[in-house]
């Protein structure tokens, strides 16, 4: 199924070192929301991912999410978790959810993300559960969290009941101003996720996993679709194939322009996973996620949150 990456704003309340959305305040425009719905229907696009910047904070979330459902697509947010009131909102008009989560251990997912949001994030992983039919907590990799992929997962799965998803921090997608993560670093999570698949649930196939590794290795892997099974729209309205090629905009008429892609230059989760086109392992994953969210997940997962953080006064980056 073609998936489409819809950024609709660049603004976040968060101060994460690997982004610096907090720095503008940009929605996108209510006026194109229509016309691009209609271009997207047009276009083939089936999974839209509503992603920022931290997209609850767009004012006209909930009327682009009920809209996308009244025209049939499947639904999806990336969300750093901090807005529990807007996603009570929107969970009708939702199929899937991910939720930040970059280390289990609250101090350092506090002082990554710049606030004390911790306790938070866990309450809204465990009331989202309730709602839709796909969640995962979402981990980018980074030099404080690298080695230590077994104990993020055993979180996820055991205190919140969700699979782990982990992307992988390409310099296009994300900014490193203030932390270096290492190829030996990359590896060595991805590693461990690929050896170690059946000991917890992951939320991304084995094989990205193994793609992943392989990667840095320099090794062959499957070639990127991006521009034509997923593609990328930013905040301004512009169709690009994804965070890299943004020189390229497919959307200058109604019927978009095609991308020849030949590019191997990241591994960006978005497009890199979507391209391995191998529909028996993706539904089984998607099938494993909703056993574990609603079935399996339910009795695990912990009550308590595992610290007394709040959110405090620093009101609504994901991913």
């Amino acid at each position: 199924m073609n998936s489409m990456i819809w950024n609709i704003d660049y603004f976040c309340n968060l101060r994460c070192k690997s982004c610096n959305a907090w720095q503008a305040n940009i929605m996108f425009p209510d006026e194109l929301v229509d016309k691009h719905i209609e271009e997207m229907k047009k276009n083939g696009i089936k999974v839209v991912s509503l992603t920022g910047g931290e997209p609850t904070l767009n004012r006209s979330v909930e009327t682009i999410l009920k809209k996308l459902k009244e025209n049939h697509f499947i639904t999806h947010i990336a969300t750093n978790g901090t807005n529990p009131y807007v996603l009570n909102k929107i969970y009708r008009y939702l199929d899937g959810m991910s939720i930040s989560i970059d280390s289990n251990i609250p101090e350092e997912h506090n002082e990554y993300r710049g606030g004390k949001i911790f306790d938070t994030v866990v309450k809204t992983i465990k009331e989202s559960k309730k709602h839709v039919k796909i969640l995962t907590m979402n981990t980018l990799v980074t030099n404080f969290n690298y080695f230590k992929i077994k104990d993020m997962a055993e979180f996820a799965n055991n205190e919140l009941g969700v699979p782990i998803s982990m992307c992988f921090p390409e310099q296009s997608a994300y900014y490193f101003q203030d932390f270096q993560v290492t190829n030996e670093m990359i590896r060595e999570a991805f590693s461990y996720a690929y050896e170690n698949y059946n000991k917890h649930v992951f939320g991304n196939t084995r094989s990205y996993y193994k793609e992943a590794v392989d990667y840095i290795d320099g090794k062959k892997v499957t070639a990127c679709r991006a521009g034509e099974r997923a593609l990328y729209t930013d905040y301004r309205g512009k169709v690009h194939p994804c965070f890299t090629h943004m020189e390229v905009v497919m959307n200058k008429k109604p019927q978009w322009e095609k991308f020849e892609n030949s590019c191997n230059d990241c591994f960006t989760q978005c497009f890199r996973e979507p391209s391995m086109d191998n529909k028996l392992e993706d539904a089984r994953l998607l099938t494993k996620i909703w056993w574990y969210n609603h079935v399996k997940g339910k009795s695990s997962a912990k009550k308590e949150p595992l610290d007394n953080g709040n959110f405090g006064n620093k009101g609504p980056v994901t991913n």
